[in-house]
């Protein structure tokens, strides 16, 4: 394989994120996360990062994008049979 590894590179974006102030640059990388959370493959590592909680934060902010980003996440974690989280989870968990 090449490129950076997957937790290594996940960890990346959560840290951009937390240490960004720009708008923009939160709306990229959190709608970046939103699409690893639909691959199960990424399930474990989503969780170890604590990204859910991540999604969680991001709809009580008042940038739309943000709140829409953060709900994505939350349903990409949920999709299928397979899905990583159920809603259930999600609400208990936090």
């Amino acid at each position: 394989r090449y490129g950076t590894p997957r937790l290594q590179y996940l960890q990346e974006l959560v840290t951009q994120f937390q240490n960004t102030s720009e708008d923009e640059t939160k709306e990229k990388i959190l709608a970046n996360l939103a699409n690893f959370a639909y691959d199960p493959f990424n399930y474990n590592f989503l969780r170890q990062l604590n990204v859910i909680e991540l999604f969680l934060d991001c709809i009580t902010e008042p940038n739309e994008k943000l709140i829409e980003f953060g709900v994505g996440g939350i349903c990409n974690c949920c999709v299928g049979n397979s899905g990583c989280f159920t809603f259930h989870d999600i609400v208990v968990s936090t």
